[in-house]
């Protein structure tokens, strides 16, 4: 890539790195709701902090695009790396979840769907360094995708907190 043309994205990735760091802050809110310990532990192992973590990338990725001199190596980079990393991350909380008892909409929300979405930034590091101009295309794609897993993760966290707990019929996670 002879230069990133980031400009037109900056609106873009103003919005989505707000929103992310907002939303970043809901989720604490969320983890202080549960009534007993059993329900916050349940929670917060396993589904509070993977929202969090999805939602504090799309805050870092738009974060990076930022960067007033930002070069097609560092973005690489960048991206490379944070890539392999959501994807060692996703497999781990896919293991961890896959010894609850949850219905496998859940575990495509919390495990799978990131797994897959991470590895489209890997993707997108590779667009980087081979002068591919869809490279910030795809990576919007990724952060929107990790934003929307996010959120719908802690809003599913939320009402598994208030609402359901182990045991609950609603096809809330059980120990």
């Amino acid at each position: 890539m002879t230069g990133l043309h980031l400009e037109p994205w900056h609106d873009f990735y103003v919005m989505v790195g707000t929103s992310a760091g907002a939303l970043v802050g809901a989720t604490f809110v969320v983890a202080t709701l549960a009534g007993n310990m059993e329900k916050r532990v349940i929670g917060i192992r396993g589904f509070i902090t993977p929202a969090t973590v999805h939602l504090a990338s799309v805050l870092i990725g738009s974060a990076i695009l930022m960067v007033p001199a930002l070069t097609p190596l560092f973005l690489a980079l960048s991206l490379g790396i944070g890539g392999l990393a959501g994807v060692i991350y996703g497999i781990v909380v896919y293991l961890r979840i896959t010894q609850l008892r949850i219905d496998m909409v859940d575990r495509f929300w919390y495990g799978i769907f990131p797994v897959l979405i991470y590895g489209t930034l890997g993707a997108a590091a590779w667009l980087a360094l081979s002068d591919a101009e869809p490279c910030l295309d795809v990576m919007a794609v990724a952060l929107i995708a990790l934003l929307v897993v996010g959120m719908r993760n802690a809003w599913d966290m939320a009402t598994f907190m208030i609402l359901g707990g182990p045991g609950a019929p609603n096809g809330t996670p059980q120990p």
